[in-house]
């Protein structure tokens, strides 16, 4: 797996005239089947234990609902599952849904239970029939939408009130050396990872306005097409109850 065959873009904008909607469909449409790759897995596991770690009190496995957006072909999803009541997926890859709901079929699970649907969700009422979740997790994907702000207005939306945003991705270098492969750069805007003021400016902004936001580091991992050395982390924000 490249170090970006784990995320999916469901942003919406273009920069200097290029999609990277449309090139990140195109591309994980055509590379659904590198999900396999126990690489792929490995980071799916690496960033389930780190959001059940670093919050553990979100995970009932008897009342917590959420929503896995950018999921892939499920393997976040997977990790998960045992934790939480139920899972929805959304990706804007239809090869990556259909391998997702493939997988959730054979391991017996109902889709009440895991299932994933194909949509470029826009915080519009109606979407998916008007449902908010408890959580709503972003793994390894950040870094593929165009405007972070745009994305994180996107998913508050589908919060419960009191609800949780978790995401997950590279931090940025403190030199800001560029981490991702030159090849990715249709596919990834932020090529130098992300900057916790930016995170926090896009949790905070308006139109999201979540609050309590924090930002810890999560582990490490070697890129494997770069062999740079990156630094992850999970960052919370919450949707006030009232």
């Amino acid at each position: 797996m490249s170090e970006s065959a784990s995320a999916h873009t469901h942003a919406h904008g273009h920069d200097h005239g290029h999609d990277f909607v449309e090139a990140n469909k195109a591309f994980f449409n055509e590379h659904a089947h590198e999900h396999q790759h126990p690489d792929s897995r490995q980071l799916a596991h690496k960033n389930a234990t780190a959001l059940r770690k670093a919050y553990p009190a979100l995970f009932d496995e008897d009342r917590t609902t959420v929503l896995d957006y950018a999921c892939g072909t499920g393997a976040l999803s997977q990790a998960l599952c045992p934790y939480v009541k139920s899972i929805v997926g959304v990706d804007i890859s239809q090869a990556a849904v259909d391998v997702y709901n493939a997988r959730a079929a054979d391991q017996g699970l109902a889709p009440e239970e895991m299932r994933a649907v194909c949509a470029e969700l826009r915080g519009e009422p109606g979407e998916l029939d008007g449902a908010t979740f408890d959580l709503v997790v972003c793994c390894a994907s950040y870094h593929h939408f165009p405007s972070i702000a745009a994305t994180t207005r996107t998913l508050a939306h589908f919060l419960s009130p009191g609800g949780t945003l978790l995401v997950t991705d590279v931090r940025a270098a403190p030199d800001g050396r560029t981490l991702f492969k030159d090849t990715h750069r249709h596919i990834v805007p932020h090529a130098c990872g992300l900057r916790e003021e930016d995170v926090r400016a896009a949790f905070e902004g308006a139109g999201a306005g979540l609050e309590a936001f924090e930002m810890r580091d999560a582990f490490g991992a070697r890129m494997r097409a770069t062999g740079e050395e990156t630094r992850w982390f999970v960052a919370r924000g919450v949707k006030p109850a009232a």
